[in-house]
């Protein structure tokens, strides 16, 4: 989305440790809408294995359908013939053996919002297929209150599941000089007093 990616090194480099260790990570990503989230982890999926799935609000049949394709582009096979969650993430695990993959579920809130029973599957899926494996499993959200309650929360079947997470804050102001370069001191306090700091709207001004 952006010529230049701007800020986030914190975040990058934290993801990057993590995903140096071996083992099975589960990173939960959630912020306001336009904060730079999906950027973030395209650059952190750059030049890794990775399936990357940016849900909508279709359902969790079609989202489901959508993930397969994703993993018969990744495996180069047919696309496998089960709906059932757990059924397809031992298949991808047993293909893909030991690999470092990275799993990310974009908009993961949008498969919560229609069908409450996905954090139990996804609880399913964890503790029986990817505790042993190298996966680094990515659920990201926009709904903060979606994802503190559906992920987060104690009442949540995934409480206790994440080994980390990141709240993506808005851009700070000591970034603005990279977005704009050719402004002065006093400018740039004005366009942050306007704009805030969502690199959405930066990006676009």
């Amino acid at each position: 989305m952006y010529l230049k990616f701007i800020d986030r090194a914190e975040e990058l480099l934290f993801l990057e440790k993590r995903y140096q260790k071996k083992g099975f990570e589960f990173f939960v990503i959630y912020g306001r809408r336009r904060v730079g989230k999906t950027e973030l982890i395209k650059q952190f999926v750059k030049n890794k294995s990775y399936i990357y799935l940016l849900c909508d609000k279709s359902g969790t049949e079609r989202n489901i359908y959508r993930f397969k394709k994703k993993i018969s582009e990744y495996l180069n096979e047919p696309i496998i013939e089960t709906n059932d969650l757990e059924e397809i993430f031992t298949y991808l695990i047993k293909k893909i053996k030991n690999t470092n993959l990275v799993i990310a579920f974009d908009e993961f809130s949008y498969l919560v919002e229609k069908d409450d029973s996905i954090p139990s599957q996804f609880q399913v899926v964890i503790d029986n297929i990817l505790k042993q494996t190298n996966v680094f499993l990515i659920l990201c959200g926009s709904s903060i209150s979606m994802i503190e309650k559906g992920v987060l929360s104690y009442k949540s079947a995934l409480y206790g599941r994440k080994t980390a997470h990141i709240q993506l804050k808005e851009i700070p102001f000591h970034s603005f000089n990279d977005f704009f370069p050719l402004n002065n001191f006093e400018k740039n306090i004005e366009f942050y007093a306007v704009l805030g700091g969502v690199p959405f709207y930066l990006e676009n001004f």
